[in-house]
């Protein structure tokens, strides 16, 4: 079963004469904010089960049923200060519902970009080195006629799944290798395509098809694994059809010897996989398994595969 990061939106009854971070009363109605706070399950992020100090998402409020922004609501910047999964806006950006009680939607987007190009994010997966910033979720909530999201009924949960996919690799020394002789290993994926945009509105993705180009995975020191977050591949018509001839390249640091596998092209990474691989180099050839963890179920029962 898939893990889902919830965000719960409560609203908070406070006095009149407050910040323009809570509630004030305009006449006759009531400015209602959201509150927020959130929970991340252990496969929910890149590195770990926690928000990271300072992690900040981007919401959007619109009319029920559209597009249209609400009360002005548009990618506005919430934080969380502590890393506890309690969120609050930044100066001037907090959420109003409108005071006329009208219903609306919700979308969400984490990691929070305020410089946003023609209402998109950039997506670019080409450096490893920060996956988090690179992890891109979203979330989407709307109004029904059963649960309306309204300011009398304003507590507003946000279910945020992954966009891009994950590739992990855990990596052991075989026949004629020493544990010693991975260390500072490079490992990388070919054929990738890496840049591409996101547009939380509306919710699509854009994959600019050039360049491909070969993608170095986030590898430990000492060379027993490395991970990756990559554009998802599509089908022949999606955005991002697969690119043939994909190898997972392993050059060792000590001698320069370099061991390479052939990804099969009918092998799709799809959104919100992962797919985990167990590497065994032996000094003339890879062996190669495949299983499935969380994320997604990626690898659908498991890979087998070896390489020269």
């Amino acid at each position: 079963m898939k893990k889902q990061a919830l965000l719960v939106f409560a609203v908070a009854a406070l006095l009149p004469g407050c910040s323009n971070d809570t509630d004030t009363d305009t006449g006759n109605d009531t400015r209602v904010s959201l509150q927020v706070s959130g929970g991340i399950s252990i496969q929910t992020r890149a590195q770990d089960k926690d928000w990271n100090k300072g992690d900040a998402i981007g919401i959007y409020m619109v009319d029920a049923g559209s597009m249209d922004i609400a009360e002005g609501a548009e990618n506005r910047r919430y934080i969380t200060a502590e890393g506890d999964g309690k969120f609050s806006p930044a100066p001037d950006n907090t959420v109003y519902f409108p005071v006329d009680g009208s219903a609306t939607d919700f979308l969400a987007y984490y990691p929070f970009e305020a410089a946003l190009t023609d209402g998109a994010l950039s997506v670019d997966a080409g450096s490893q080195t920060d996956q988090a910033a690179i992890d891109l979720m979203t979330a989407k909530t709307v109004s029904t006629a059963d649960e309306p999201l309204d300011k009398n009924h304003s507590k507003v949960s946000l279910a945020f799944t992954h966009r891009l996919t994950k590739l992990s690799l855990t990596i052991a020394a075989g026949n004629g290798m020493a544990a010693e002789d991975l260390a500072g290993l490079e490992v990388e994926i070919t054929n990738q395509r890496a840049k591409g945009s996101y547009s939380p509105l509306s919710e699509t993705f854009s994959v600019a098809s050039e360049p491909v180009q070969t993608i170095a995975l986030n590898t430990a020191a000492s060379g027993t694994s490395a991970v990756a977050i990559l554009l998802p591949t599509t089908g022949p018509e999606g955005i991002n059809p697969i690119v043939a001839g994909r190898q997972l390249v392993f050059t060792l640091a000590g001698t320069g010897e370099v061991f390479r596998w052939d990804i099969p092209d009918s092998k799709s990474f799809k959104q919100g996989d992962k797919n985990i691989y167990d590497i065994t180099i032996n000094r003339t050839s890879l062996d190669v398994t495949a299983t499935i963890v969380d994320w997604n179920e990626g690898n659908e029962g498991g890979e087998p595969g070896s390489a020269e």
